[in-house]
Parts: structure tokens; C-alpha cells; sequence
């Protein structure tokens, strides 16, 4: 049995559909920060607290962006970190800080490291929590 390729279409090679919304790949741009979203803290056995912050990333046409890089900052009461985690297939994103009873503060440092447009004046790049014993 032999296989023939098949010539493609000549009308249908180099066919541009108009779009209104510039695209770099997968995503309509400016991306935004949907949603922050603080998990329930959890006791470690050890002493102190987990805290999870759960961020989530969509598009200009509010659909889902997955495998965007996500930079955030966690403020608790004895340290400060930053971080980079990758959104999931939905488009989220967690940061997680362990430590002693009181205030953890996460905010949005920066999304896709420059490589896509975002809007930060979208939604509230900041969310917090007090932990209490």
C-alpha cells in the first residue's frame, strides 16, 4: 500500500482571519489577574502556619491562561519572600509561606515576565490575611 501526500488547498494556505485583539500565541492580550483568592491556613505539626494564596490569570476574552509565569511577593511577620510560579491548565497559580500567627499579605508582582501585555489596573494585585493561634 502506498500513501500519497496531499497538496494543501492554495486557497486555503496563507487565509487571514481578521482579528480585533492582538494575539502573541494562545492569549488575547492585556492578560489580567482575575482573582486572588486566600486558602484556609493549615497548623504545621512542627509549630507555626501554612498560608496559601491561590492566584488566577485570564485573558482579554476572559478565557483561561495556562502555563503563564506569575511573580508575586509574600509579606509575613517575620520574612518576605518572591516568587515565581506557573499557572495551570485553569489558569492558576499558588503561593504558599510558612511562619508564626499574624499577617500575610500577597501582591502581584508581575504576569508572563514581560513576554504578553498585562493589565495591572485591572483587579487588585494585593489580598491578606490575619492568622490567628
Amino acid at each position: 500500500m502506498r500513501f500519497r501526500r496531499r497538496k494543501p488547498d492554495p486557497e486555503m494556505v496563507g487565509h487571514v482571519l481578521p482579528d480585533d485583539l492582538p494575539k502573541k500565541g494562545l492569549y488575547a492580550e492585556p492578560l489580567r489577574v482575575s482573582d486572588i483568592r486566600v486558602e484556609e491556613s493549615v497548623e504545621q505539626p512542627a509549630g507555626g502556619f501554612r498560608v496559601t494564596f491561590g492566584v488566577r490569570v485570564r485573558d482579554a476574552e476572559d478565557k483561561r491562561a495556562p502555563n503563564i509565569a506569575v511573580e508575586a511577593t509574600i509579606a509575613g511577620p517575620e520574612r518576605t519572600g518572591t516568587g515565581t510560579a506557573v499557572t495551570d491548565m485553569l489558569g492558576r497559580a499558588k503561593f504558599r509561606m510558612e511562619g508564626p500567627a499574624g499577617r500575610y499579605e500577597l501582591t502581584v508582582v508581575d504576569v508572563a515576565a514581560g513576554g504578553l501585555d498585562w493589565d495591572p489596573a485591572a483587579t487588585d494585585l494585593t489580598a491578606a490575611v490575619e492568622v490567628s493561634a
